[in-house]
């Protein structure tokens, strides 16, 4: 222990605290029982530093300086994220005052447009032109208007595949003496007039080579097509529509099956296409 005059000649024993080998080897020779109880150490043998250094020895200035660096990276990359995420948000939201005025007058260039879209006299313009369109390309589709007779198989292949693919093609089968057929035949005959750009047809089963049970029990019946796919097929009719029946119970047969288009929400195109001609 440190005397008096230790401590007043200026050899400050009590509390310096060396990091030569001679301390160490003090240390080494001293037991815990001298001392009473050992302080805890370090995994390393170090002492943890808590931000302030009690150690002026060499290690101990090392320690610190590591520990000053790599606050300092430390702090410096923290900085760096920080500077990246503002470059990022003003390269996004940052703009000049000129590109704020040329979005503006863009922003109200739309809301002319959309209001004058909106405006009534426009939008009927604008249907009047789509209904002219469709009239035109109405007019410009083939045209039948009558009942085609097939009289055998090559026939009826090349009614069906030899056709145009926009073309529906309505084929209906019937035998002279089954219940049924006349008003069939007659039904398709005013379907042809009405809807001329569908091709009705006729054509009785024992000329196409099929079964002796579908001539008896089958008939009438009717099959259609569009582009060499089958798009419907109706057998035995006269269990939906009886054995006698009208030209419009068949209409809206068809029309239910959407084999057929209801020709009463399609506009009349010769009317409109003549008026239009008579304006110019």
């Amino acid at each position: 222990m440190a005397t008096l005059d230790d401590k007043l000649m200026g050899e400050k024993l009590h509390y310096y605290c060396s990091s030569s080998s001679e301390s160490e080897d003090e240390d080494e020779e001293k037991s815990p029982a001298d001392d009473g109880a050992a302080e805890p150490s370090a995994p390393n043998g170090s002492c943890q530093w808590d931000g302030t250094s009690c150690n002026t020895g060499p290690k101990g200035v090392i320690r610190d300086y590591q520990r000053f660096k790599q606050l300092e990276r430390e702090k410096r990359e923290e900085q760096n994220d920080e500077l990246q995420k503002l470059a990022k948000k003003f390269s996004i939201t940052c703009r000049t005052n000129a590109e704020d005025e040329k979005a503006k007058s863009e922003e109200e260039k739309l809301e002319d447009e959309l209001a004058k879209l909106m405006d009534e006299t426009c939008m009927q313009e604008f249907f009047q032109q789509r209904m002219q369109e469709m009239l035109l390309r109405e007019a410009t589709r083939m045209r039948f208007g009558f009942v085609h007779v097939i009289d055998n198989c090559d026939h009826f292949l090349s009614s069906v595949d030899g056709e145009d693919k926009s073309v529906v093609i309505v084929i209906l089968l019937h035998e002279p003496n089954s219940p049924g057929c006349f008003s069939a035949i007659k039904a398709i005959e005013s379907l042809a007039k009405h809807y001329v750009h569908v091709k009705f047809c006729t054509v009785r089963p024992s000329l196409i080579s099929m079964s002796v049970n579908f001539k008896v029990s089958g008939v009438p019946a009717l099959i259609a097509y569009k582009a060499g796919q089958l798009i419907g097929n109706l057998v035995r009719m006269t269990d939906e529509l009886g054995e006698e029946f009208e030209t419009c119970d068949l209409e809206s047969f068809l029309i239910e099956h959407g084999i057929l288009n209801d020709r009463h929400l399609v506009p009349n195109g010769n009317k409109v296409v003549h008026e239009s001609s008579d304006e110019d």
